[in-house]
């Protein structure tokens, strides 16, 4: 029996010493009551001083207003870095920032390989045998880890530029919310109780930015793909249903990649190289896509757009992502109106009504449509056009030296000192357009440039919406060419969202003030009878309109999933594209 105890004590004592030479990193605590496993970061560096670490961070820190205002709501102590680095913290913070590109984000924007190296060379012992090196690097890390937190959440909440210093006040007027006291004060808080789920919970979630995350990914997938170049033989050169092409069996390439084209790809040649109507409404679905009107041929702009490489997407979903991270001030009315000027559409909608969507001509490339926010003032019924002194100078004084009947023939008058002055009694040979000192009246009608009804609003920049007797315009595709006013395609549509007519007469009434026929039966049996009234000339909305002309070349449309895409017409997706890599 002796034996037998002695055998199992050996036995205890034997694996005692085993577990003892497998645990050199355990360590009896003072209380003598439980084991303490030390970390790596205890192992590497043994005199680590916590103390001293902190009251030279807290030195550190208070010099800096970001560090200074978020670390004494801590009492100063580090988020990442206590008593030993929390490794586990700062690789979840690496890998948000490593994946920022998902955001249209360039990754270079965060110094995510500078907390990368310092981790690892904090985690390897390298300042071993430098502690004041190392109490450095540390506060190095916890001062990089803390203001890329912060830049994250703001910019993923407010966007990382301000629109208004990108493209200053007359280019861009729309207010944007942006990081204010109270918002500071809350994420501040936010982070020193849980810095990742914060970063996390800042991403934006609304459906549309999600809906470009989904589509800069399948890019990113689809950018090594290659397809044949579709040969552009200029304005010139169309293809129409039945014709045969090389080009058309690489149009048909182009459009299987990204979907347009369900045609079975293992088709015959022949079947991809003729236009048959199968592949042009793919093409028009491709047209539509991208805010082209639809047509019966292939011409040279829609090659054109074809041959972009899906970077192109990638620049344009980057771009945009960061216009929907700015978010707005004003809300919108229950009846609002949405210009979007890359897109060239005006979008009227109210609740529980089926949207307004009617195509636009803004302001050209050197008459830029200002981005703004207002309200519809009033409708103008029958305006007369106040000629700009610009317009009057540059175009209409050199039309009339050139065209004696100019002025007449357009129903203009001029005037100067605010009485009318014959034009024939002008020697327009001796004008100098640029000195032009008359100012020019065009009357109301059809042929006033103005068309029959105008759209007021306040804004700083005289710019209104309007009719235009030049309705051919509407089927372009760039349809840049104003002076910087918003011409509007179905003006009369657009006079009724904003009235909200009772009663079919009033529309008779307000298309006849127009010199427009009546609608209904009442009206046109009023009108032969000559009893039909016209209203004034002012119309005062009677509910509020709320109004905003925005630019976006990535945009959606009211009951519709897909993402619509426009051209770049003011170049506004580059300017944001280079801040960002800045």
């Amino acid at each position: 029996m002796r034996q037998i105890t002695h055998l199992i004590l050996l036995l205890f004592l034997f694996f005692e010493i085993s577990a003892c030479k497998n645990n050199e990193n355990v360590k009896i605590s003072e209380s003598g009551k439980k084991e303490v496993v030390r970390s790596k970061f205890a192992r590497n560096y043994p005199d680590f001083n916590p103390q001293e670490f902190h009251e030279m961070f807290q030195e550190h820190v208070q010099s800096d207003s970001i560090l200074s205002l978020l670390y004494s709501n801590n009492d100063y102590k580090p988020l990442w870095i206590n008593d030993t680095l929390n490794t586990t913290k700062v690789q979840s913070i690496i890998a948000i920032l490593s994946n920022i590109d998902e955001h249209g984000i360039p990754e270079n924007l965060f110094p995510t390989n500078s907390i990368l190296s310092i981790t690892d060379s904090i985690d390897s012992g390298v300042f071993s045998d430098n502690l004041d090196l190392l109490y450095v690097k540390m506060a190095e890390l916890e001062e990089m880890t803390t203001k890329a937190a912060v830049k994250y959440t703001r910019g993923m909440t407010y966007g990382f530029l301000n629109p208004k210093k990108l493209f200053g006040k007359d280019d861009y007027s729309i207010t944007i919310l942006q990081a204010d006291s109270t918002f500071n004060t809350q994420l501040y808080t936010d982070i020193i109780k849980d810095p990742i789920a914060t970063m996390e919970k800042s991403q934006p979630t609304d459906e549309i930015y999600l809906k470009m995350q989904a589509a800069y990914k399948d890019y990113e997938n689809k950018k090594d793909i290659k397809f044949d170049k579709i040969e552009n033989k200029g304005d010139n050169i169309g293809y129409r249903i039945g014709d045969r092409s090389k080009n058309i069996s690489a149009i048909a390439q182009r459009l299987l990649i990204t979907g347009e084209y369900s045609a079975d790809s293992t088709s015959s040649d022949s079947l991809h190289q003729v236009l048959d109507n199968e592949l042009l409404a793919a093409i028009n679905t491709f047209r539509k896509k991208h805010s082209y009107p639809e047509d019966n041929e292939i011409g040279s702009l829609t090659i054109e757009a074809l041959n972009r490489p899906f970077e192109y997407y990638q620049n344009t979903i980057q771009a945009n992502m960061e216009r929907y991270r700015w978010k707005r001030a004003k809300k919108n009315e229950d009846k609002h109106i949405e210009v979007n000027i890359a897109a060239f559409k005006l979008i009227a909608v109210q609740t529980d009504s089926v949207p307004l969507i009617m195509r636009v001509c803004v302001g050209s490339i050197g008459n830029k449509t200002p981005t703004l926010q207002s309200d519809i003032a009033y409708m103008n019924l029958n305006p007369v056009w106040n000629v700009p002194t610009s317009i009057a100078r540059k175009e209409i004084s050199v039309a009339q030296k050139k065209d004696r009947t100019y002025l007449s023939r357009n129903n203009m008058k001029l005037y100067k000192d605010g009485k009318e002055v014959d034009a024939s009694s002008i020697d327009w040979d001796k004008v100098n357009p640029s000195k032009f000192g008359y100012t020019i009246k065009q009357g109301s009608g059809y042929s006033n440039s103005l068309g029959r009804i105008k759209f007021m609003f306040n804004n700083s920049f005289s710019v209104y919406l309007h009719d235009t007797p030049n309705q051919k315009a509407f089927g372009r595709r760039n349809r840049a060419i104003s002076h910087g006013c918003v011409r509007v395609q179905r003006p009369v549509d657009l006079a009724f969202f904003c009235t909200s007519p009772s009663s079919e007469m009033y529309k008779d009434q307000l298309l006849f003030s127009i010199d427009r026929e009546p609608m209904s039966k009442e009206g046109k049996k009023l009108k032969k009878e000559d009893k039909l009234k016209k209203i004034g000339d002012i119309i005062n909305p009677k509910v509020k309109i709320s109004l905003f002309i925005d630019y976006q070349t990535i945009y959606t449309q009211p009951n519709e999933d897909d993402l619509y895409y426009a051209d770049d017409v003011y170049g506004y997706d580059t300017i944001i594209l280079e801040a960002l890599k800045k």
